[in-house]
């Protein structure tokens, strides 16, 4: 078994305003990081695919975060290493989806080949791993919704709160 993380943020910038506001408050974004100290994590972010860090959260005005640590199988987290590594390979390829926000907030499932947000790129990469059992469909995630289904997983180990 080994420990990923699922990094919650809220950002107090214009658009991470508007997630808020669609988010009902809470979290505005999401990250998975493969190290459990979450030295390196990874999202969607305007710019497309994002390796991130604490540095560039504090650069960026995080307001609060909090971490999920999962325990999961040898073989899930193999699969989501190699799920990262095509996406960093191929980053180029990919984009963000603000259509795909805008859809999961009126629940319509909404998937264009190569476009993600934040939670719905975790969510499918928790789910196609197979590291995390997840009840509805990834482009039907926004943060809060994805960190209280994961608040309900037997995977979940430990929670912290405003680690940067």
């Amino acid at each position: 078994m080994k420990t990923i993380a699922i990094v919650l943020t809220r950002y107090r910038d214009p658009l991470s305003q508007v997630v808020y506001f669609l988010n009902g408050g809470g979290f505005t974004h999401v990250s998975l990081s493969l190290d459990e100290d979450m030295a390196t994590m990874y999202s969607f972010n305007f710019k497309g695919f994002a390796q991130e860090n604490a540095a560039r959260f504090k650069r960026h005005g995080v307001y609060s975060t909090k971490s999920y640590q999962l325990r999961v199988s040898d073989r899930a987290y193999d699969r989501l290493a190699a799920c990262i590594q095509e996406f960093q390979a191929n980053r180029q390829a990919y984009r963000y989806s603000l259509l795909g926000v805008l859809c999961c907030y009126f629940h319509i499932p909404y998937q264009a080949e190569g476009r993600y947000f934040c939670s719905q790129f975790v969510a499918q990469a928790l789910r196609d791993a197979q590291a995390v059992r997840l009840r509805r469909d990834p482009a039907l995630y926004l943060p809060n919704r994805l960190m209280r289904e994961l608040s309900r997983s037997l995977q979940l180990d430990r929670v912290q709160y405003n680690l940067l």
